[in-house]
């Protein structure tokens, strides 16, 4: 059949409609793969929040085969054997695993490198003074105050007390300001760092292009106050172990120390601080709600704890002599609510050189290279062995059993400010009576991804 389209034309349509073709089918496979690695996400982040699950399967494996391997994964389900795994820094190491979550550059957790690691942790904790536990305790209670007071009966314990409690950390202490001036952006900003540490979302996908949009700003902010300290117009800053002056400030100090390491630079602080407004702040505020969870969830010992916290309140405003035991004693309230949800349920390692696990014991297996370990803190905090009758909320169980941050080598450098900013929490929020989940869906603890989200209570 004739017709009047030349011959080049429609071989050139042609082409073109193959190109779109060819086209539509790669973003069509692109969507369906992003699609369902998004699915493997969202599992993921449902059975960290969900820990009933992991709780059971643990409890399940402690009985069948403590130490179990399938392949190239072995899974340790009690107290033994996690601390083993945690305290072996050499034999199991972490920088693999958790780097690709924290693409703003190497951080204490990922060091690998024994030495190393002890050397940077010994230059962070050169710079905190005894003094800053009483400096975060008056920032957390002064925010706490302000929060409370204006809440109305009615306060959602995660975006309206324990994010804003973080936002004044970062603030006040670390020296890291408010993203744009605004509380509230640089909350979401450390809930989408937090979030890429503990499951890292599929490339692409939502979570991931706001948690890299959320970096860069960080970052961008980061070495803007790096370098405004570092202005010989800035007003001289206190020396590096003054309480007066925030941690940023006190390390740029130390870049000035003629001797001071040659890997200490304006870049490792800026990754340094980045790292503790993640970490930090995602512990303080998915321990921070699960913990306020928990004792929601045992109301005989809500009113135990409500009867410390008040006595304590008193006794810090009268000057007693007994605040330090009141605080013990609620910070034991604390670390028993966070069992039953710890902020870490699933810590991950991996094995670069073939060792034994559980050595001189029946259960002994000899772990190859290559290998990812699982050690979860939630299967060794009810390892009845440690934990007597671990169903029990008991209040008078030994610090030294938990495993809120970690052991080991890589415990938690910042404990101090978590345990801090937590005991002020429960202290401000437990002194109000008839303090209870709100009615619905809405007084159940929240999450975006693997982050606490909301907890709305009531008193």
């Amino acid at each position: 059949m004739d017709t009047n389209v030349p011959k080049p034309l429609m071989q050139c349509g042609s082409r073109d409609r193959y190109a779109q073709f060819t086209r539509w089918l790669g973003h069509y496979i692109q969507s369906r793969r992003l699609a369902f690695h998004m699915r493997l996400y969202r599992i993921s982040c449902f059975f960290l929040c969900h820990l009933g699950y992991l709780k059971f399967g643990f409890g399940l494996l402690r009985r069948i085969r403590p130490v179990f391997i399938f392949k190239k994964v072995l899974v340790v389900t009690r107290a033994s054997e996690v601390r083993e795994v945690l305290q072996r820094f050499d034999d199991f190491t972490l920088g693999d695993f958790i780097e690709p979550g924290m693409p703003w550059g190497t951080f204490l957790m990922t060091v690998d490198w024994r030495q190393q690691h002890a050397q940077e942790r010994q230059l962070l904790q050169s710079v905190v003074d005894p003094t800053d536990i009483d400096k975060i305790r008056a920032i957390v209670d002064n925010r706490c105050r302000q929060q409370l007071s204006a809440a109305n009966g009615r306060i959602d314990v995660v975006s309206q007390l324990i994010e804003p409690v973080v936002v004044d950390i970062a603030n006040e202490y670390f020296g890291v300001p408010r993203l744009g001036g605004c509380a509230q952006k640089m909350a979401h900003a450390m809930r989408d760092l937090a979030g890429i540490i503990m499951v890292n979302p599929p490339v692409g996908s939502e979570p991931w292009s706001r948690s890299r949009e959320s970096m860069a700003n960080v970052t961008e902010l980061l070495l803007k106050e790096i370098s405004q300290k570092q202005k010989p117009s800035n007003p001289v800053a206190p020396p590096p172990n003054s309480p007066a002056g925030d941690l940023l400030t006190r390390l740029v100090q130390r870049l000035r120390d003629p001797g001071r390491p040659n890997w200490f630079d304006e870049d490792w602080i800026r990754r340094y601080l980045t790292g503790l407004l993640a970490t930090g702040g995602a512990t303080i505020v998915r321990a921070g709600a699960g913990a306020i969870d928990q004792i929601l969830a045992h109301p005989d010992d809500l009113e135990k704890a409500r009867s410390v916290a008040l006595e304590l309140d008193q006794a810090v405003s009268s000057g007693a002599q007994n605040v330090d035991a009141l605080r013990c004693t609620l910070r034991h309230y604390v670390y028993e609510a966070l069992r039953f949800r710890p902020m870490l349920p699933l810590l991950i390692r991996d094995t670069p050189r073939e060792t034994v696990i559980a050595y001189g014991t029946k259960d002994a297996r000899i772990v190859r290279p290559g290998t990812r370990v699982l050690a979860p803190p939630l299967a060794a905090m009810f390892d009845p062995e440690v934990f007597l009758d671990p169903e029990r909320f008991d209040v008078s169980r030994p610090f030294e059993r938990y495993l809120h941050f970690g052991f080991g080598p890589r415990h938690c450098f910042g404990q101090y400010i978590a345990e801090t900013a937590l005991l002020e929490i429960f202290r401000s929020l437990l002194v109000f009576p008839n303090l209870s989940r709100a009615a619905g869906t809405k007084g159940d603890l929240a999450f975006d991804g693997p982050v606490a989200a909301g907890l709305v209570v009531t008193f």
